[in-house]
């Protein structure tokens, strides 16, 4: 008898390797014609790169060993993702920044040493220098931040219109195709990523995710999460999506507040440091002078 289930059991298992086995290697061919098209993009890039190369590359190809040894914790993928999500163009690479940054440095310490003398140009040197390496960071996640917030702005009212588009009939790449076509800034940038990843085959979920982790902000990982449990639990995406869009106003709302109640606080600063001192010599001046017999 339990060798009569041991087999039932076993040919169960054969039978659902045979049925999967297809989705598998669908999912492998696929998964290798990508991985061929990166890897021949990426040739093709080295290729035009490698015939423009310059004293100028190598330069900076040295001048990135030398930040990947001092800043050993700050990979290229990391770089790489900021400056995606900074929206700065594709040519302005990791290697590219990590150079601008350590040129930067050491511009920063011969103009201290230059314009000082004695001791000061030490402290001079080492204020430049410390400006050339975090003024590089500081401004790039800025840029980074604030397009994030772009994003998050029009992301309420794109996805009201994919709803609107989706209930008249059109699928979701479609209606992400039109839209985009009919939209200019950041959102739309990043949505034409989204579709060129679904036009050489990359599955909706990856493609989904991969523009979640560009934008890197809570709402389009919001977004991306609604798309996603529409994919996965088969229900309506235009009612997620009308959903999602009330939820995201509501976001922005309270964001709005949260920033309105943090304003005083911020104030305080600026009130004591330019304001109270004013108030205090025009009110105490006069009984000073006057009790000197000035006035």
């Amino acid at each position: 008898m339990m060798l009569l289930l041991v087999a039932g059991i076993a040919l169960l298992a054969m039978s659902a390797l045979q049925v999967a086995r297809p989705r598998v290697a669908a999912d492998r061919d696929r998964r290798r014609a990508l991985d061929r098209v990166r890897a021949s993009a990426d040739v093709a890039t080295a290729a035009g790169t490698d015939g423009r190369r310059s004293i100028f590359g190598r330069v900076a190809g040295l001048l990135a060993q030398v930040h990947r040894r001092i800043w050993r914790k700050q990979t290229d993928h990391e770089i790489t993702l900021t400056l995606r999500r900074a929206g700065v163009s594709r040519r302005f690479t990791a290697e590219l920044f990590m150079a601008g940054r350590v040129a930067a440095t050491a511009f920063g310490v011969f103009v201290g040493f230059t314009m000082a003398h004695g001791m000061g140009r030490i402290l001079l040197g080492l204020v430049f220098a410390a400006a050339g390496v975090i003024l590089p960071g500081f401004l790039l996640s800025k840029a980074a931040t604030r397009r994030a917030e772009r994003i998050d702005q029009e992301l309420p009212h794109f996805v009201d219109q994919l709803a609107l588009v989706i209930e008249a009939g059109m699928s979701f790449d479609a209606a992400v195709n039109y839209l985009v076509e009919a939209h200019e800034g950041a959102l739309a940038e990043e949505m034409r990523r989204v579709l060129t990843e679904l036009r050489v085959g990359e599955s909706r979920r990856e493609a989904i995710r991969n523009f979640a982790r560009r934008v890197g902000s809570e709402d389009a990982t919001a977004f991306a999460n609604a798309v996603l449990a529409s994919d996965q639990l088969g229900s309506p995406l235009s009612e997620i999506l009308r959903a999602q869009a009330s939820d995201l106003r509501h976001r922005r709302q309270t964001y709005a507040e949260e920033r309105a109640q943090k304003a005083p606080v911020k104030m305080l600063l600026q009130m004591a440091i330019f304001i109270l001192p004013v108030m205090f010599v025009l009110i105490l001046a006069p009984a000073f002078l006057g009790s000197h017999g000035l006035l």
